[in-house]
């Protein structure tokens, strides 16, 4: 029979701990609060031998946690401690330990406390276990633990706190995220051990360059530019929340893409307009830019999941123009010879007009097209 006195108890909270059930990517979290719990038995240890410049042979294998149960309300691990060799005479006074991890305990949970503004020293040890510990919570999810002292108080560790903390002493935080984006790009190093990549264009991280199998980028993406790509990712994120490397990998896969023929029905027309030579257009015309070109595709396959139909068609001076309907507007953007945007239209039952506006860049044509896609829904 389990001891109480013994038993530290996580409470998760969120739609996805309900019914007694915790996700497997929030396991890791269990040896990490061990870990965090164990650093903080170390500093008790300092603490309380200052004349000691080392810690006891074997310390950091005296702490075994177990987990025996998960409890309802959420979903509630309950975690053992047990000495790893009771009958081992590793402190000098029997119970020493238990009250080291007691200690620990109460200080992992004056951790947990820390106000808004409060955000307390760590060392390289503790900023470690925090990585691990809580890394898949998602917004509103949090884990609560209630001290074990007369006060009873419940403290908790949402996505924030911890991001919080961890900053406290790190310039970039570990955390893992999902999502789809679209395959731009592969790396396949000459050297047979190098590491292949995919890049993937996302809304919220960028482009973000996953590693992945020299075999699976052969076989699933080697020939699916511009498909739409999910995947699972263990990340290093700065203050801002930009992303700065990939550390694992969890899942990475195309998927189908129900917008895909848009895409292949507008790479199939500007390959035909990239036949144009000089002289198309009754011995006026210029060939077709190839920025042009490739600015025109960025465009489309951006915009592929509004479901607006595109129209592709030449300009005299080697541009391209795509012309569209968008709820009571016509539109048409056009892109020079070097892949430069200009954007205008015309109310089709009304006066409004879109003058001739240029952009810098694609990017921000597609900004303008989802604006005006928002304020026309």
């Amino acid at each position: 029979m389990e001891d109480d006195a013994r038993v530290f108890s996580l409470h998760y909270f969120g739609k996805r701990f309900s019914n007694n059930r915790i996700p497997v990517e929030a396991l890791p979290d269990l040896p990490a609060f061990r870990d965090l719990l164990l650093s903080f038995a170390k500093d008790e240890w300092r603490a309380r031998h200052p004349d000691r410049q080392k810690l006891p042979r074997n310390f950091d294998k005296e702490l075994v946690l177990s987990l025996f149960a998960i409890e309802d309300g959420s979903a509630i691990p309950k975690l053992e401690w047990k000495r790893s060799d009771p009958q081992a005479l590793l402190f000098e006074i029997a119970d020493e330990f238990d009250d080291i991890v007691e200690a620990a305990y109460a200080n992992v949970v004056v951790l947990f406390d820390g106000g808004e503004t409060e955000t307390p020293h760590l060392n390289s040890e503790k900023l470690r276990a925090l990585n691990r510990f809580g890394a898949a919570l998602k917004e509103g999810e949090k884990i609560e633990l209630a001290a074990r002292d007369e006060s009873g108080k419940v403290v908790w560790l949402d996505m924030h706190r911890r991001k919080q903390l961890i900053m406290g002493g790190r310039e970039t935080y570990q955390t893992r995220i999902e999502g789809t984006g679209e395959l731009v790009g592969n790396d396949s190093p000459s050297d047979p051990n190098g590491q292949c990549s995919i890049r993937v264009q996302t809304e919220q991280y960028g482009t973000i360059s996953i590693p992945v199998d020299r075999l699976q980028l052969y076989e699933e993406f080697a020939e699916a530019l511009n498909s739409e790509v999910q995947f699972e990712l263990l990340v290093e994120l700065d203050q801002n929340d930009k992303l700065r490397s990939v550390v694992d990998v969890f899942d990475v896969a195309t998927i189908s893409d129900p917008n895909g023929t848009v895409v292949a029905d507008a790479k199939s027309r500007l390959e035909e307009l990239q036949r144009l030579e000089d002289g198309w257009h009754d011995g006026a015309g210029l060939a077709l830019g190839r920025a042009a070109l490739a600015r025109a595709l960025d465009f489309v396959v951006a915009t592929r999941t509004s479901g607006v139909d595109m129209h592709i068609f030449p300009t005299e001076v080697g541009g391209v123009l795509v012309d569209f309907l968008l709820k009571g507007w016509e539109y048409s953007v056009e892109f020079d010879r070097v892949g430069k945007p200009e954007m205008y239209g015309i109310e089709v039952s009304g006066s409004g007009e879109m003058e001739p506006t240029s952009f810098g860049g694609v990017d921000d044509v597609i900004e303008e097209f989802r604006r005006r896609l928002s304020a026309n829904g």
